[in-house]
């Protein structure tokens, strides 16, 4: 248990009704249901858990942990074990206190937020005055500053809005001392238009690639880029999530565009960039959407003959888009330039505006409700991530994941979804994208959880032999496995996380921590392959190998 003093001191920060040490609430905090590996309680539970409510309690509170030799770790709307403690003697900072718009500047397309803001509450407000947000795929209910500041940030709207990282503009940070940092033109009291300058920029350092999922410090408030939306002020809607009938806005359109082969795909979507056109753009199996929304009939769709080969062979490579114009003119152009790119590359487009589906999309697509309905029937998934790169790179990671979990479907351990069911997002006029591979399975099932290890081992073998850097580098397996193949990159965020936080104050698990992989029920020869791979492409202190 944490220290009578030290928790004293930690209700005097951010008031007695603000702090607690129950068990009963701490146990609330130690269970989250993303890369759920154990139906037990499996992260640790947190010391103590506090509820600051603006930037001067964070920083105390960051104080009282230095003190002590205790660590912290932020929460603000979390989603899975990134949001919790990755070790004992952690303070758990929940800021949902912190859930403030504090500006909307719409002249200059920006919004100041603090952290519990979610992508639902800024999208409705920036909606109103004819602009829109970023939305992350994971659902309209995460913080967009968490995923602009410590974490991915990818969402069905990159080809128009790109992703997360790209949209940050200034930033309030209190580093792992307790120290307060303005980056950009906040730290000179210009304004919040951008997070680079007076001066070098540390934006690298602050997130990297992939953020530092809580290890170097706490992000108080962050402005961001807004963009136009052509759309109503909102979004009518009645009934329930997936049964919702919404108001048609007439000068947006949602066609479904399919191909059997992979070139087609890949080349229809440059022409789509090229083009300038779409609001939002995905590929996601159009099984996917009777899987989420109806999983009762999806299984029945699964053991079809007929209906799993159309929904898996025949419409293997489909994309969704959203079209958005300003005028009926411009939309009309746009839907032109669509059917001329879809059919000139021998695909097919299917009209998604009618009933039963029409009326379901606007919600479930331009506010991101759809793909947190993976939890439905598995119970929860996992994913396998790759680096956003050219759209050509991606193609064949989806092949690949396939590839790895087909075994695993037909043991029965994970959900039978046609193995090959990415989630590939193109981004900024589609000259690179996103793409990951899920595979769902049940918590409460053995075979499901000897499962993970082996798939998880066999999808970062997968992107060593690509030369592809997996996303998922908060796993220390990974970060173990990768940082010696590119560039000992672990060994420049230890020095920083060093350098930023000499009393160790932050917990660094999903940042610097490093583990070997479990490779119990791998592949033996998968093993050999991986060590060999490991041994030819290691990089040495003159360099990367010859």
């Amino acid at each position: 248990m944490i220290p009578d003093d030290a928790f004293r001191e930690l209700q005097v920060a951010v008031g007695e009704e603000n702090a607690s040490r129950e068990p009963a609430v701490l146990d609330t905090y130690a269970w989250q249901p993303f890369l759920n590996e154990d139906p037990a309680l499996w992260t640790p539970r947190p010391e103590a858990v506090v509820l600051p409510g603006s930037t001067d309690e964070v920083r105390a509170v960051v104080r009282v942990c230095n003190r002590h030799g205790l660590r912290f770790k932020a929460l603000c709307t979390g989603w899975g074990v990134h949001a919790g403690p990755t070790a004992v003697g952690v303070v758990q900072v929940d800021l949902r206190r912190m859930d403030r718009i504090l500006d909307i500047d719409e002249k200059n397309m920006i919004a100041v937020v603090e952290p519990c803001v979610s992508g639902a509450q800024l999208q409705a407000e920036a909606m109103k005055r004819g602009l829109n947000t970023h939305l992350i795929g994971a659902g309209p209910v995460c913080s967009p500053l968490a995923s602009a500041t410590s974490m991915h940030g990818v969402g069905h709207d990159g080809i128009y809005m790109s992703y997360s990282p790209r949209n940050l503009l200034g930033v309030e940070w209190v580093l792992p001392d307790g120290e307060l940092l303005r980056l950009g033109s906040p730290g000179s009291g210009l304004g919040w238009f951008t997070g680079d300058g007076p001066g070098p920029s540390l934006r690298g350092i602050m997130r990297g690639a992939s953020g530092a999922f809580g290890g170097l410090g706490i992000f108080t408030k962050c402005a961001l880029k807004l963009f136009n939306w052509p759309g109503p002020p909102s979004l009518r809607a009645e009934g329930t999530v997936f049964d919702s009938v919404v108001e048609q806005p007439p000068n947006l359109r949602f066609y479904g565009c399919v191909f059997h082969r992979t070139h087609d795909f890949a080349e229809a979507m440059y022409a789509l960039g090229e083009a300038e056109i779409g609001y939002l753009c995905l590929r996601v199996s159009l099984a996917s959407f009777p899987m989420a929304m109806t999983p009762k009939l999806y299984r029945k769709i699964m053991r079809t003959k007929n209906l799993r080969a159309i929904a898996y062979e025949a419409l293997r490579y489909p994309f969704t888009v959203l079209l958005a114009g300003d005028s009926m003119p411009e939309l009309e152009y746009q839907e032109a330039v669509l059917r001329e790119i879809v059919h000139g590359h021998e695909g097919i487009i299917l009209d998604m505006q009618h009933p039963p589906l029409g009326p379901l999309l606007p919600l479930n697509l331009i506010r991101a409700s759809l793909i947190p309905a993976a939890f439905r029937l598995g119970g929860t998934f996992c994913t396998n991530l790759d680096g956003n790169d050219a759209l050509d790179s991606q193609m064949p990671w989806s092949e690949a994941i396939a590839e790895v979990k087909r075994p695993w479907i037909e043991r029965g351990a994970i959900l039978d979804d046609g193995a090959e069911n990415p989630y590939f997002v193109p981004y900024e006029n589609n000259t690179w994208a996103h793409c990951e591979v899920v595979h769902m399975y049940s918590v409460h099932e053995e075979k499901s959880l000897q499962a993970l290890k082996p798939i998880a081992f066999a999808s970062t073998l997968e992107a060593i032999e690509r030369c592809m850097t997996p996303l998922s580098v908060l796993s220390p397996e990974v970060r173990k496995a990768l940082s010696p193949l590119a560039g000992n990159f672990n060994r420049w965020q230890k020095g920083i996380s060093a350098a930023l936080d000499p009393c160790g104050a932050a917990d660094t698990g999903l940042y610097t921590a490093e583990r070997d992989f479990d490779t119990t029920g791998v592949d033996p020869e998968k093993v050999k392959r991986f060590e060999r791979l490991s041994e030819l492409l290691r990089w040495t202190d003159e360099g990367p190998p010859p």
